[in-house]
């Protein structure tokens, strides 16, 4: 007796194999990749990073906690106006003051209005892209655009990524950076870091700080020397009760360790 069978329909059964392989293997990715930005200093402990990348030479001169990752505080203003000038919102021909006042004096008004048109998160998630940011993330509260989290090494990547513009384009928001007024919109002087531990050599900074929710941020970047030849970072965290102007201070001291690096 023989049995008549049905011939097997393997194309749509291979489809839809082959679909949910590569979908788990891009979930997989994904989530490796999530899986292996460090996590955030806590908010009890105290931690310093320092990253000095010489440019002539394309390497850095010193690394120390690369990695870590810190609440970004003003530093994510870097990335707002990044990010409107590689989508063509603020060009050579069509300038921003309000960029140009945001980057210089530290301006939180502005970066809130700013935010919010760019989609909040939504610019940490396009620049992270576009730059290879690789321990850069969005806030979990989006309103709060100074939770962003990243990592010295991704705020070399920052300027690294703005050197390598248009010379038309770089100005737009270098220039704001070598014009950074002492004191910030909000009346803190910013002047810590690179300005004060550094003297007498041409640079252009972005400053940051944050105190309260966790404990006392203080940030000094920037490039540093004739040429820009040198990207100079140094992140810090310290406990809740630290003096905003302690953090600083101790900032500067570490910013003042590299000096022999810079020829």
């Amino acid at each position: 007796m023989s049995v008549q069978t049905r011939p097997l329909r393997r194309g749509p059964i291979v489809v839809l194999v082959v679909a949910v392989v590569v979908i788990a293997l891009a979930l997989g990715a994904a989530l490796a990749l999530r899986g292996s930005a460090a996590e955030p200093v806590p908010a009890d402990s105290a931690a310093t990073s320092v990253v000095v990348y010489d440019r002539k030479q394309n390497r850095p001169l010193r690394q120390e906690g690369a990695d870590t990752r810190y609440r970004s505080a003003s530093l994510v203003k870097l990335l707002i106006a990044v990010d409107l000038v590689q989508r063509g919102h603020v060009t050579p021909d069509r300038p921003s003051p309000r960029v140009t006042r945001m980057l210089s004096y530290s301006d939180d008004a502005i970066a809130n209005q700013l935010w919010e048109s760019g989609g909040g998160p939504d610019i940490v998630r396009r620049t992270a892209t576009s730059l290879g940011l690789t321990a850069t993330e969005p806030p979990t509260d989006p309103g709060r655009w100074g939770d962003t989290l990243l990592s010295a090494d991704d705020v070399v990547k920052i300027y690294r990524a703005v050197l390598a513009m248009p010379s038309r384009e770089r100005q737009l928001i270098l220039d704001p950076l070598r014009d950074a007024h002492q004191v910030a919109a909000d009346g803190v002087d910013q002047y810590f870091g690179i300005p004060d531990a550094l003297p007498g050599r041409p640079w252009a900074i972005k400053q940051g700080w944050a105190a309260g929710r966790g404990g006392v941020d203080a940030h000094t970047s920037g490039v540093v020397g004739t040429g820009d030849r040198y990207v100079v970072v140094v992140l810090s965290h310290r406990p809740g009760g630290t003096a905003l102007e302690t953090a600083m201070r101790e900032v500067t001291e570490t910013t003042a360790t590299i000096e022999d690096l810079l020829n």
